[in-house]
Formats: C-alpha cells, structure tokens, sequence
C-alpha cells in the first residue's frame, strides 16, 4: 500500500492555525440564485475543484514544531458536498449553514452546500483559512462555477485549471531588497498604540450568529460616485462609517482617540502580482482619528483617504514586521504560539473586511445568474469583531460572523444599521 503524500505546512498555515482558539478558521460565502440548480452537476463541479488542488484534499497535522498536511485520496462525497431541500426560505437555511466550521483535521478543506426550495436555489461554500483568503476565496467560487458550466456544456471539467503552486507567503519579499528587509524586520505592525475594542454589552460567549445589513445598489452606486469625486474609495467609505458608528455606541468617548484595523491583499507585492498556489495573503494596516470623530461624515472620510492614499503608495505597505511574524511562525512551537496570540488577540481592534464589488454574472450557473449573496471572514470570539463587506451588482452586505449572546446581536446589529445610515445619508 502507498504511503499518503505529504506536503510540510509553512508559516502561513501555521500562523493561521493558532487562530483556531480565537476563530473558526473559516472563510464562508453564500450565493443565491433565483432558480433551480442541477444538483449532480454542482456534485461533481465541487469534486472537481477538491482534485485540482492538492491541499484542497489535504489534513492538517502538527507535532511539536513541525506542521504538515496528509494529502487524502478517493475522499467521499460527505466530506464536500451536502444537498438540502426545504419548504421554507433557501437563503436562511444557508446563511445558517454558513456559520457552521471548516475544521483542520478534516479530509478536505473546502466545502459546498445547496439548499433548494421548490423556485430557489442557494449555494453555501465555506473554506479553510490555512489554504485561502478572502481574495483567493473569491478566485475558488469563480472556479467552481467555471467547472459547472464546463461540466453543464461538455460534461466533464477536464479543462478546469486552478493554481497548485508554492503557498509560501514569503514570495511577498520576492521583490523587497535586502536594505528593506532590514527596515521591515525592525518595524512594527501597528502604526498606534491606540486600541479601539469592541464594547461588547454581556461577558457570556453566546451562540454562533451572523449579523446582517444590506445598502441598495442605487445607494451604494450613489455614494461611490460622491466619494470618488473627492478621491476616496469604497473601502475608504466603509472604513469611516465604521468610525462613526463605533462612536455612537454605549461606553464610547467619541473624543477619544480611535483605531481601526483594515486587511489589505499582499499579492500586490509578488513578482507577478499573484501568489502561485492558493494561500492566505492578507495583510494589515490600520488607521488612526487621533481626535476621535468630533466632525462630519465628509470630514471623516477626507482624513481616512489621505491616510490610505499613503498606504498603497508605500511600495512596502503590508509587510512591516511580517518578517518577524513568518519566522516565529515557522520555528516557534505552536503551543507557545498560542500563548502568544492569546495576548495578542486580547488586543484586537475592530476590524474591517472588504472584498469588493462582484459581477453576479460572472457566478452564473447553467444560465441561471445570483442575485445576491453574503461574504463572511472566520467566525469571532469576544472580545474580537471583525465586519465582513461584500457587493453584488452593486448591492452591499455587512456581516459579522461571531459567537455571542442575543444582547452582544442587537447592539451589533444597531452598529452595521447606523453604518448603513451613515452612508445613505452621505449618498444624498
């Protein structure tokens, strides 16, 4: 009998392991379709993508200072697809789906669900975040629907192609030299030792949840073109709404200086723009109100786009301090690591997430086209919060995903709603 192929885990998969104590270490994304999907074709579409990727099909292992993945072959269909009918309404049966985890030791790292009514269909695929990002989670759902139209029109995917290369996230220094190499191993990941938490209002952990509020195309479509005018971006947008609702909130000095952490894609800094398998690349930088938010939305907004600006004009934007991040990761024992991040994590500020706006056309299946869906990052423990951000055709989510008590939801649903007052009322 073979021996399993394995394949040593880096510093990318290690680091985010750790996280397991602190978050679900899953990446979740729902799309929902106004009609019915063919179920065998959506089967074997997410096969496909599990035999692409070799880590796709792989379980996580660790021993003491190593780390390495168990490559599984002939895994059955339990472990990646699941099919659920329904009388009721498909979106919330897969939204609930969602939250449920994509786990380490499991056979495969990648997992679909349909859930169908008797007019709906809705796809629910969740991903591990040892292997994939919010931005290399959005290049599988186009994979996946590019193996079900194959599939639909020629029967096979044998064409479906999908990168299975280095996962080292070192490759973001590939261009750096070796001066600034020496600047980033002395810097430090946080530009302030201002730290805005999350006041949440109970200290018991609560259910898993998912917290939800939407912004209409036409709104967000209006609100983009004002900002642009001013040269801020989305993201900008939402990072200064997220601001101003943070200060309305119960316990919060609005005069106090503020921090918010923001991820940020690092393939940018790969020779070729892109990583050459499916990792997580995502990166970090924060900004700063230093005198809270004592002025108007507008005002806001000015100040977190000139504090961006300089971020993506910095040719290292990112990767001050990962140096220092990568090698503890990979030579540091994880208990120890653990340790670590329990202090760390303890220190989180608020997070923002965004992916984007996406074409729903492009996520058609069988010629039966999304219109609309959720994204949602690995599912919090208090104290931390991180609100997830995704468009479709224009139409904006805010989720967080998150384990807390009914009173935690409702003072976090009142914080993504006055996100979404914020912004309609600066799109008028």
């Amino acid at each position: 009998m073979a021996m399993p192929k394995i394949i040593k885990a880096g510093g990318g998969e290690r680091g985010q392991f750790i996280l397991r104590e602190f978050n679900d270490n899953t990446v979740r994304f729902v799309l929902n379709y106004p009609g019915i999907l063919d179920v065998d074709i959506l089967r074997k579409a997410i096969k496909a993508v599990v035999e692409s990727v070799d880590v796709l099909h792989g379980t996580f292992f660790t021993e003491g200072i190593s780390a390495h993945w168990k490559l599984n072959e002939n895994v059955d269909e339990s472990n990646y697809f699941l099919y659920v009918e329904t009388d009721g309404d498909p979106v919330a049966t897969a939204n609930s789906l969602s939250l449920l985890p994509v786990y380490s030791e499991d056979k495969v790292q990648i997992h679909c669900t349909l859930v169908q009514s008797r007019e709906k269909s809705c796809i629910v695929v969740r991903m591990s975040h040892l292997v994939v990002d919010g931005g290399d989670g959005k290049y599988l759902l186009h994979k996946l629907a590019e193996a079900y139209n194959l599939i639909a029109a020629n029967g096979n995917a044998d064409a479906l192609e999908i990168k299975n290369g280095s996962r080292a996230p070192e490759r973001v220094y590939d261009k750096v030299s070796k001066e600034d190499m020496k600047k980033l191993q002395k810097s430090s990941p946080s530009s302030s030792d201002v730290r805005s938490f999350y006041p949440y209002p109970s200290e018991e952990p609560g259910r898993n949840r998912l917290v939800l509020a939407k912004l209409p195309a036409d709104v967000m479509n209006a609100a983009r073109k004002k900002a642009k005018g001013v040269g801020a971006s989305v993201n900008d947008m939402m990072i200064a709404a997220t601001y101003h609702a943070y200060a309305k909130m119960e316990g919060v000095d609005p005069a106090a200086p503020m921090c918010m952490n923001s991820t940020m894609d690092l393939r940018r800094h790969c020779v070729d723009g892109e990583s050459e398998g499916l990792c997580n690349m995502s990166g970090s930088f924060m900004t700063l109100l230093e005198k809270g938010v004592q002025q108007s939305f507008a005002e806001t907004l000015a100040i977190i786009a000139e504090q961006t600006t300089k971020v993506k004009e910095n040719p290292l934007a990112g990767l001050e301090g990962m140096p220092i991040v990568h090698a503890l990761a990979r030579n540091v024992p994880i208990g120890l690591l653990l340790e670590i991040m329990g202090k760390v994590y303890g220190t989180a500020p608020v997070g923002v997430t965004n992916l984007g706006n996406l074409k729903c056309a492009d996520f058609a299946l069988g010629g039966i086209t999304p219109n609309g869906g959720i994204f949602g990052g690995p599912l919090k423990k208090k104290p931390g919060m991180q609100i997830s951000i995704i468009s479709f055709d224009g139409e904006c989510v805010l989720a967080v995903a998150v384990q807390c008590t009914d009173e935690d939801a409702a003072v976090l649903q009142k914080t993504l709603d006055d996100m979404a007052a914020e912004i309609t009322a600066y799109a008028k």
